[in-house]
């Protein structure tokens, strides 16, 4: 029983409340002990990979490479309903997920943290709706997609360790897995939007639906092609770009040791779940 498992744990007591979706740059945690491992058979098939339970500064976290634990799946085949049902079933009430982004504006320099408040989805034929949920849908609202008291404690983190981040922004979630044109990213940019990723829908999404809060920190590895800046995702320029997605990895990962450490006991926002209470009660 999976459930079982999560009773006592060494020194850790009780079911991961939060859970931690690694992007890219993250298909592990090896700063968290891992004391075992579930991978829950869904309606919607099974998450990207194994999701590890662990175990940092007693407190119990769930972590899951979004991508698997080699990197191969596919922004758009990742399977992104069964990632996060997964991990209610286990006990997580919050998600982080980390990503890495280019910068559609010259102020998002490549080496930032940014903790969006704001998606564009630009993608199609993901997995937010499959035929085995046989007709069944709500008209969710998303007029803030992200949980702020999320993004605020992650703020309050970061601060402690004296990591600089841009505390809100616009993703635009592009099909993938390619990169844009330079024309494609052109547009991008002349909308005001300021980052562009692959992933934040329909994970950010779907995590409302199931009645998590949720939030990303996304990492800017460089500018994305049509803002024709100094760094790009270029054959030329690729050791560059590699080591500043090196650097944001080590910092995301202070960042999420740090909220772990001191907001993880305290997180009692219930934002997505009162969304659900209210439109199932007809209040919507």
């Amino acid at each position: 029983m999976i459930s079982s498992g999560f009773d006592m744990i060494g020194s850790v007591r009780g079911k991961p409340r939060l859970g931690i979706i690694g992007g890219s740059g993250m298909c592990s945690f090896c700063e968290l002990r891992v004391i075992s491992k579930v991978r829950p058979e869904t309606k919607y098939g099974l998450p990207s990979d194994d999701i590890s339970i662990c175990e940092y500064r007693g407190q119990p976290i769930a972590f899951l490479p979004r991508h698997g634990s080699k990197h191969n799946i596919a922004p758009h085949k990742v399977p992104y309903k069964a990632n996060l049902v997964a991990l209610k079933e286990i006990g997580v009430e919050y998600v982080i997920g980390t990503c890495i982004v280019g910068s559609l504006r010259r102020e998002v320099i490549p080496g930032s943290v940014i903790l969006p408040d704001q998606f564009v989805n630009l993608t199609w034929g993901r997995d937010d709706y499959t035929e085995i949920d046989r007709g069944s849908f709500i008209h969710l609202p998303m007029g803030k997609p992200y949980c702020e008291d999320l993004r605020s404690k992650i703020s309050e983190a970061a601060s402690s360790i004296s990591l600089p981040i841009v505390r809100q922004g616009t993703v635009a979630v592009i099909q993938g897995p390619r990169f844009s044109t330079a024309a494609e990213s052109h547009w991008l940019s002349s909308n005001g939007w300021d980052i562009v990723n692959m992933t934040q829908y329909p994970e950010c999404y779907l995590a409302r639906e199931l009645g998590l809060c949720y939030s990303a920190i996304a990492s800017v590895t460089d500018y994305d092609v049509g803002l024709q800046e100094s760094l790009v995702i270029d054959p030329g320029q690729m050791s560059e770009v590699l080591e500043v997605f090196r650097n944001n990895i080590r910092s995301v990962k202070t960042l999420l040791q740090a909220f772990i450490e001191s907001y993880v006991p305290k997180l009692s926002c219930k934002c997505a779940s009162a969304v659900l209470k209210a439109y199932y009660e007809g209040c919507l």
